[in-house]
């Protein structure tokens, strides 16, 4: 299975980057990025409604590509990779929780 490489593009990158506290993504790829919704919220105040929906839509778009398994899904930014149904699955929650944080953002 060829891997597919995808760009995270901004406002969505600049979302994941404000979130990442835990550690830094070069070093341990989304287990550095906190997905807890106030943290989320906070950045959804600090760039507005524009920005938050447009993240939305581009993030909508990533989950779509990784649901699609007729192919491995590679991003550098993220320092991640799906080549098994598991990894698949770990970064489809951490999308889906990051969705959930920018809808409560989005609905303050």
């Amino acid at each position: 299975m060829a891997d597919v490489s995808v760009e995270i593009p901004s406002p969505l990158s600049k979302c994941i980057i404000f979130c990442e506290t835990e550690c830094v993504l070069g070093c341990c790829g989304i287990d550095a990025v906190s997905t807890d919704s106030a943290l989320i919220e906070a950045w959804c105040r600090r760039v507005g409604s524009v920005a938050v929906v447009e993240a939305r839509l581009q993030l909508a778009e990533l989950i779509e590509m990784v649901e699609d398994r007729s192919h491995c899904l590679a991003s550098t930014f993220l320092n991640f990779r799906t080549p098994d149904d598991a990894a698949r699955r770990q970064l489809l929650d951490f999308l889906a929780a990051l969705d959930a944080g920018l809808a409560a953002g989005d609905a303050s």
